[in-house]
């Protein structure tokens, strides 16, 4: 059955090109202009741009960086909410309970979100990718001054991982806020606060504040191991701590949803 629910899932949101592109495109693009406005500046201002030869797998791990964005957990969070809040503000739950499972449609919108923040990622990939090219070859410098390593594909891969692994821990908190609260404002809300209150704790306590359970200190844990060479240990529990609260809100999601009166709405 998911087989079906998945295509239809993707259908409806496709066919909301602004929540489309508002909650999972606009930040992404923003990310790809910035560069393309920031290496324009350097290159017809100041006449060069950052110096050394640029390894292209590295140069878009790091900007693969933007799942950690506040703003750009507002917005993901609105794109995510809009998919779960869609069948409570229309009351079309009592359509679709009675002829599938509840973990499958729960499962359904979720894959469905994750898959669009996926594609998000490819298009920072892509478009990093194709900048640092483009300047290249307006330089003159042709693929001389890029380095293309194995050990920089590698790295490329575990950073996608990591951002796919953030941003999946806030699709999964704003459909359980959804689901509890039957709110999509709750749910946007509630991840901003997150993103916002967490790098405010971490401007008051310091380095302290790494020892908190939170997403986005566990999450820079990993980015910083990676690209930064960071201790392994603070890695690895940012990496268990990314999964328990995926875990947690999934398992808290699916329970509350299985037990809501939907068959009436």
């Amino acid at each position: 059955m998911m087989g079906t629910l998945i295509p239809t899932e993707m259908l409806k949101l496709v066919r909301q090109p602004a929540i489309l592109f508002w909650g999972y495109l606009v930040v992404p693009l923003v990310a790809v202009l910035l560069k393309l406005v920031i290496e324009g500046f350097l290159l017809f201002r100041m006449g060069h741009r950052s110096a050394g030869d640029v390894d292209l797998f590295l140069s878009a791990a790091r900007g693969l960086s933007l799942s950690g964005n506040s703003l750009g957990h507002l917005l993901f969070a609105l794109g995510v909410a809009s998919v779960f809040f869609l069948e409570y503000r229309y009351s079309t739950w009592r359509l679709l309970v009675p002829r599938h499972a509840r973990f499958e449609l729960y499962a359904a919108k979720l894959i469905v979100c994750l898959a669009w923040l996926a594609l998000g990622l490819l298009v920072v990939v892509l478009g990093d990718i194709a900048l640092n090219l483009l300047f290249s070859l307006i330089k003159g410098q042709g693929g001389g001054a890029l380095l293309v390593t194995s050990g920089s594909f590698s790295l490329l891969l575990f950073a996608a991982g990591i951002a796919f692994l953030e941003l999946a821990v806030l699709a999964s908190l704003v459909a359980v806020i959804v689901v509890i609260f039957r709110s999509m404002i709750a749910a946007v809300l509630s991840a901003f606060l997150l993103a916002i209150g967490s790098t405010l704790l971490q401007l008051y306590l310091g380095a302290d504040a790494d020892r908190l359970p939170l997403p986005s200190y566990a999450a820079q844990a990993l980015r910083d191991w990676l690209l930064a060479g960071g201790s392994e240990v603070p890695a690895m529990l940012g990496f268990a701590v990314l999964l328990g609260w995926l875990v947690v809100l999934n398992g808290l999601g699916l329970a509350v949803f299985s037990r809501q009166q939907l068959a009436v709405e």
